[in-house]
Parts: C-alpha cells; sequence; structure tokens
C-alpha cells in the first residue's frame, strides 16, 4: 500500500465528494440531473463522484470554479487503501473516511472565512442584514431579532453564565449576546480569518469574549467547562450528530443547557413527518443520549424572512457590484430560490431546541 503524505487538490476533491454522496445519497430535485431522479439514491460510481464533486464547486466557490483533473486520483487513493471499488461504485476506507472529513473540513473553513470577513466589511451586507434581520449582527443564517430575543429569553443568562458558540463566525452575534447579559463567552469557528477578525474587533472586552479556531467535529475543551451551549443552524455541518451531542454533554456542567437552532428538510423520499419537531435528526440525536427538549417553531419566521431577503438582496444587488461583493448579494438570492419553496410547501421547516441536563 502506498501512503500518501499530502492529498492533492484533486485528490481532496475526490474523498469530499465521495464523503458529499455518503452522507446526502439521496438525489435532490433541486440539484439532480435530469438522469436522476428524486429521491433515487445516488450510487458514487466515477460519474456521479464528478458530478457531486461540480455540485460542492459550484455551491461552495461559485459559478466559475471547477474540479482539477481527477485521472490519476483514483489510482493513487486506490493503492493507498483510502478508497475501494466494487461492482462499479467506489466506496471510502475508514482511513479515507478520516482524510475526506478533514478535506471537507478545510473546503468549508476556507468558504466561510472569504464570505464572512469580506461580509463584515460590506458596508451593503450591513445595511442587508438591517433590513433583513432588524440588526447588524453580519448574520450568515436567518437569525433575526425576534428568534435571538426568544433564544435570551430561554436561556436567561446572567454575568455568571459561561456560554460556548459554535461556529461563531466573526463573533457578531456572540458580542451582542453578551453586551446585553453580560455573559462570557467562548466562540469557536473553523473559519480561521473570522476567527482572527473576531479577536481583533473584540480586543477590548477579552475579559468576557473569547474566540478560538477550532472544529466542533473534534471539540478541544476541558470537560464542565461551560454551563451553557449555542450553536445556530450549525449542527447540520457535523459528521456525527451523536458524537457532537456528547461532545456537548461533556463540555457542560451537570444541569447545564443547550439552545441549538436547526432546520429539518423532507426530500421526496422521506415520511412527511420527519419535519415534525420529535422527528428530526437532532431530536433523534438527542433521545439517543436520554436527553428531554422542549421546542418553538419558526418556519413562518423564516418564510417572512427569506421573502425580506429576496427583496432586500434585489435592492441592494447594485451596492454589493459597486463593492465587488455581488457574488454575496446572488448567493443570497439563490439561497431564496432554494429553500424559500421547500418552506412554503412545508418541506423546510426550523426550530429552536432548548436542552437542560
Amino acid at each position: 500500500m502506498d501512503r500518501i503524505t499530502k492529498l492533492t487538490d484533486a485528490e481532496k476533491q475526490l474523498l469530499d465528494a465521495a464523503l458529499s454522496i455518503e452522507l446526502y445519497p439521496d438525489a435532490d430535485p433541486e440539484e439532480a440531473d435530469e438522469t436522476l431522479r428524486a429521491g433515487e439514491k445516488m450510487l458514487p460510481t466515477a460519474e456521479n463522484l464528478r458530478k457531486r464533486g461540480e455540485l460542492i464547486q459550484v455551491t461552495e466557490f461559485g459559478k466559475k470554479a471547477k474540479l482539477t483533473d481527477w485521472t490519476a486520483a483514483f489510482p493513487r487513493l486506490l493503492e493507498a487503501g483510502l478508497i475501494q471499488f466494487d461492482d462499479g461504485v467506489y466506496r471510502l476506507t475508514a482511513a479515507g473516511r478520516v482524510q475526506a472529513q478533514q478535506a471537507r473540513v478545510e473546503r468549508i473553513g476556507r468558504r466561510f472565512s472569504d464570505h464572512l470577513v469580506r461580509s463584515a466589511k460590506s458596508a451593503a451586507h450591513a445595511e442587508f442584514c438591517r433590513r433583513v434581520f432588524g440588526k447588524n449582527l453580519c448574520q450568515a443564517d436567518l437569525m433575526d431579532m425576534v428568534q435571538l430575543e426568544k433564544l435570551l429569553a430561554v436561556l436567561n443568562l446572567s454575568a455568571e453564565s459561561r456560554v460556548l458558540d459554535l461556529a461563531c463566525g466573526i463573533g457578531a452575534i456572540a458580542e451582542y449576546i453578551s453586551d446585553t447579559t453580560g455573559a462570557h463567552i467562548v466562540g469557536v469557528d473553523i473559519a480561521d480569518k473570522a476567527i482572527t477578525y473576531a479577536q481583533e474587533r473584540t480586543r477590548k472586552k477579552r475579559d468576557r469574549l473569547e474566540f478560538r479556531h477550532g472544529d466542533m467535529n473534534d471539540l478541544d475543551l476541558p470537560p464542565a467547562s461551560f454551563d451553557t451551549v449555542i450553536a445556530v443552524a450549525s449542527l447540520h455541518y457535523t459528521h456525527d450528530l451523536d458524537e457532537t451531542i456528547r461532545q456537548l454533554i461533556n463540555v457542560l456542567i451537570p444541569g447545564g443547557q443547550m439552545g441549538l437552532f436547526t432546520f429539518q428538510y423532507a426530500h421526496e423520499s422521506d415520511s412527511p413527518d420527519v419535519v415534525l419537531p420529535e422527528n428530526t435528526d437532532l431530536a433523534r440525536a438527542l433521545r439517543n443520549h436520554s436527553l428531554d427538549f422542549r421546542t418553538w417553531e419558526f418556519t413562518e419566521q423564516e418564510i417572512k424572512i427569506w421573502r425580506r431577503q429576496l427583496q432586500a438582496a434585489r435592492e441592494l444587488r447594485e451596492a454589493f457590484r459597486e463593492e465587488g461583493n455581488l457574488d454575496l448579494c446572488e448567493d443570497r438570492i439563490e439561497e431564496c430560490g432554494i429553500d424559500l419553496p421547500r418552506a412554503e410547501a412545508g418541506r423546510k421547516r426550523r426550530y429552536l431546541y432548548h436542552v437542560q441536563l
């Protein structure tokens, strides 16, 4: 077996695509090639791996992004024992899955570092957030002030609280929460440039705001070091939701709490009931750890936000273009085209989960 000491871009892309098909095998109707019917399982053939790789590149890096040549990547990864080939399909080995997960983390980290820092420096994006969310906190998700105030009411934080904010981005939401409640907050994100930006921006508040580069899939934090965990629509990026929940339990003190915003899709092959709060992926993971929870639904609020987002993005398009940030605006418009119809049709729902240990 040939040991690969450093993966090429082509090899990382191939492993990333294989992991994507493993995690999300359903051919989504908005994303599927016309030869694939919605709801069918996508097998990791060479052709489908390239299709998924192209989709990832477009989704993450824009429509001009291209895959590198994978010709040499297939035999190299086979020889190294990172993938295996059987009956016309390629599968990740255990070692390959580890490498694929790291490639995925690197890709997502690069994407969010660029987008988050550019968004934070954009006057057009600041105005966009004010119009859509009620306050500019450089929101990457749909966290408007209605939801944020509900979260604060549920968590009831104080100056004695010690909070972990997963996938904190540039830390503006964490800063607002800390300014409002006095809580000490540690923000963690894989987007290293966003973390550096957050550290520099909040330097004078270091007594209650810390930001660290880290991966929610492998939290390097002491046990029982927080009383509260916050995650805003970030847990769907985990490799293993059960394992992430286990790690969150570990970093919480006895009696600690979690405030978790999540969303759930119902694909064509899913039962419509999968979007109910007791049936979501997060609900199942919490029950696997014998955790009870309360939920509040924000789907109607999300629909209102999507509609405001579409209007604001269209109105501010030229302002984004003049800054050289047109892609940030177009990404927002594209998101509306995908998720607004899903939410309106009941195939996507948004919830806040509160968990008390």
